[in-house]
């Protein structure tokens, strides 16, 4: 494999595709090849490498947000390592093949020069890559202080929700799980081997620690719960 922390021998800085996509990351790594950019398919599996390289000249790195998950069956999110890749001069475009809203924010509070979702055409992604690759701006002052400022409203709701999952005790939230997953109260009774009334109870006092009125909400609550990334 072609060392990833030089430049190419043509005084090029490398684009760097890091997919779990096999053939989206060779379609793309071609496509811009055929314009004149040095581009290379990087293994999601050496990211942790490349994160923790040495400093390097330049670069742009196209990561994709999803990146599966590992041998062990750690999910892997590109946000996380946007921060260790720019302390290396990597530059840092990511692309989503979802809406991640809370994963973009956090991407780009983490030092990503902008974002692009693959459910762009594919000419808006060459574009936006090539752009980036030069070193023009893909992203305004003004979009990315909204970014940020959308990243902190993502930690701040995380951090309210978690201080209010903290308040239930270790089987409110088995019986919250379990609402979650759609069971009705029947049904946990069930599953737990408890009483319809202790079920009943659990959920009551689930509903007023979350600061909810119904179940529905409670449900919903965690559901929106964002995945933030942090720096």
């Amino acid at each position: 494999m072609i060392p990833v922390d030089v430049p190419s021998n043509d005084g090029q800085y490398p684009v760097l595709v890091i997919d779990d996509h096999e053939l989206f990351s060779t379609t793309l790594t071609m496509a811009l090849r055929s314009r004149g950019l040095d581009a290379r398919r990087i293994p999601v599996g050496d990211l942790i490498a490349l994160a923790r390289g040495r400093p390097t000249h330049a670069g742009l790195v196209v990561l994709d947000l999803d990146l599966g998950r590992d041998d062990e069956g750690i999910y892997r999110h590109g946000a996380d390592f946007v921060g260790r890749l720019r302390e290396r001069n990597w530059s840092v475009l990511v692309v989503s093949g979802s809406v991640d809203q809370p994963g973009v924010a956090a991407a780009i509070a983490a030092g990503a020069i902008g974002s692009v979702p693959k459910s762009s055409s594919f000419d808006v992604l060459l574009r936006t890559i090539t752009n980036a690759a030069r070193g023009e701006p893909v992203m305004s002052e003004v979009e990315h202080r909204e970014w940020v400022d959308r990243h902190r409203r993502y930690l701040a709701r995380e951090r309210e929700l978690s201080r209010r999952l903290g308040r239930l005790s270790r089987r409110e939230r088995e019986v919250l799980e379990l609402l979650v997953e759609g069971l009705r109260a029947a049904a946990i009774s069930d599953r737990l081997v408890v009483s319809m009334p202790t079920v009943r109870t659990q959920i009551r006092s689930i509903l007023t620690k979350l600061e909810v009125s119904s179940q529905l909400e409670a449900v919903a609550l965690v559901r929106q719960q964002p995945d933030v990334r942090r720096d």
